[in-house]
């Protein structure tokens, strides 16, 4: 693109859906592909570091993500969701971010002292000063790569997004190699800001100025996209600043390699789709009749895929975190598979909270998880306090999740075009498969005695035959109702036919 913003067509009725699953199936792909090399560097990066160190980081980190919740100003989603960004607009969101990312790099620098104190660890103080630093070179990234996800092809999205995780995977085990300590994920952090900054520059001829003429525009939908990340950042974040002041860095780090293996199985499955998914909304907005043919399949689609990965990752986590961060991370296993629970209630609620965006409703959003941020981070610092174990605080959180979803699933209901039966029926065929999958894997590790790969190797294509198998057979049971299964099938078949014609 040139120096000037030139608005982006809108999909047309005849290819957004195939422009959807084409981006996400390629997207998901290739993003697999780099995560694959960074599933290996940690498996490397794990052996060589105590889960002492990963709890350092991890409060360290979560101390940084607090902050960063505040200079999340949706810059990126304002940009896309609007129906024809200018330069005033592209120039006023990076001006804001760069304002708001020096500030709070700022007083994460301020504050180092003092966490050091809280938690009677001097270590923290230079880590933080660190990661201030990184927060700071991360405001500078350009605007521009925000039409790599309008144009939701993706193709230039996918190469900025995974050049940026092969730098920082790279850079991250060459620094545990070197420092053998915490220092190699804090470093490797750092190398990953600054190679995001310089790639969005190459990859994106876009150049920004120091601007805020279009302020009054985007402050209003910038306010509750901040309070919505916030809210988030306590759902998904904040216990580990809790939990680091009452259980041990040993424990805090066995607590955040599970929630980020739980997270990843789930997430890095439904991030392409979300990412192709915004944008595809965005374009047919107000579109009813579209809405009602295809919104039921988006939500089966998302389903299926959070409950096959949640739940069997809940049922093989001990053999799973065993096998990825080594022997020292056992102790991990019983708290991934609760908090893997929570990230399939999580992937539920993704094209929810995603439609709710589309249709303005950013304020009730920001309301519901800013409630549910508060529930769980009061219920972890009232159980900590009181003596409960880490399992007890997860059991909680998990309830807590449970109640968002069904909190945004009225709301959903209230607003949307489909009946809340047909919701209904779309969750319902994965979660039933994924209950059933989940009670093969749980039989199959206690009637058998096998080393952790074995149990892996074999429970992870044993329970994709069941959650397959049984999918499709609740799917013929019910009738064939509109959802993920019709879409595959009607593929399948075309495809079958052109080849043999």
């Amino acid at each position: 693109m040139s120096g000037e913003i030139t608005g982006l067509e809108k999909t047309t009725p005849g290819n957004l859906g195939n422009t959807l699953i084409k981006g996400s199936v390629w997207m998901l792909a290739m993003r697999w592909s780099s995560r694959f090399m960074g599933l290996v560097s940690m498996v490397v990066v794990a052996r060589l570091l105590a889960p002492a160190d990963f709890g350092i980081y991890a409060v360290a980190t979560a101390l940084i993500g607090l902050l960063d919740a505040f200079t999340d100003i949706g810059a990126d989603i304002a940009i896309i969701r609007h129906p024809n960004p200018q330069r005033r607009h592209y120039d006023t969101a990076w001006t804001l971010k760069i304002i708001l990312h020096g500030l709070s790099a700022l007083l994460i620098a301020l504050a180092a002292p003092l966490a050091a104190q809280v938690y009677a660890d001097d270590r923290y103080e230079a880590v933080l000063q660190v990661l201030a630093l990184s927060m700071l070179v991360q405001g500078f990234g350009n605007i521009g790569v925000a039409n790599f996800h309008r144009q939701v092809e993706l193709r230039e999205d996918f190469q900025y997004q995974t050049l940026v995780q092969v730098g920082g995977v790279l850079t991250t085990l060459a620094l545990a190699v070197l420092f053998r300590s915490y220092w190699a994920l804090v470093l490797g952090g750092l190398a990953r800001s600054i190679a995001s900054v310089w790639l969005s520059y190459f990859l994106q001829d876009y150049r920004p100025r120091l601007s805020l003429s279009a302020r009054q525009e985007m402050i209003g939908f910038s306010f509750w996209i901040m309070v919505r990340s916030v809210a988030l950042f306590l759902i998904g974040n904040a216990d580990r600043l809790v939990l680091g002041a009452f259980f041990s860095s040993t424990i805090t780090g066995w607590y955040a390699v599970a929630s980020t293996l739980a997270t990843m199985a789930v997430f890095e499955l439904l991030h392409p789709i979300g990412r192709a998914l915004l944008p595809g909304l965005a374009a047919r907005q107000g579109d009813t009749e579209w809405e009602g043919r295809n919104l039921q399949k988006i939500f089966s689609g998302t389903a299926t895929i959070a409950a096959a990965a949640g739940l069997g990752l809940s049922a093989l986590a001990t053999p799973a975190v065993t096998l990825v961060y080594g022997e020292q991370f056992a102790g991990a296993g019983p708290m991934l598979a609760i908090l893997a629970l929570s990230a399939a209630a999580s992937g539920f609620n993704q094209p929810v909270g995603q439609y709710l965006t589309v249709l303005g409703k950013v304020r009730a959003l920001a309301v519901i998880f800013s409630l549910e941020g508060i529930a769980a981070i009061t219920a972890t610092y009232v159980l900590s306090a009181n003596g409960f174990d880490i399992q007890g605080i997860i059991y909680a959180r998990l309830m807590v999740a449970g109640l968002a979803l069904m909190r945004l699933f009225y709301m959903l209901r209230s607003v949307s075009v489909i009946g809340w039966q047909d919701i209904v029926i779309a969750w319902l065929r994965p979660l039933v498969a994924g209950l059933i999958m989940y009670a093969v894997l749980w039989t199959l590790q206690r009637s058998m005695s096998l080393s952790p790969f074995s149990t892996l190797a074999l429970g992870i294509p044993l329970g994709g035959v069941v959650y397959v198998g049984t999918l499709l057979l609740l799917w013929q049971l019910m009738k064939r109702p509109p959802g993920i299964e019709d879409e595959i099938l009607q593929r399948a078949f075309s495809r079958g036919s052109r080849l043999g014609s």
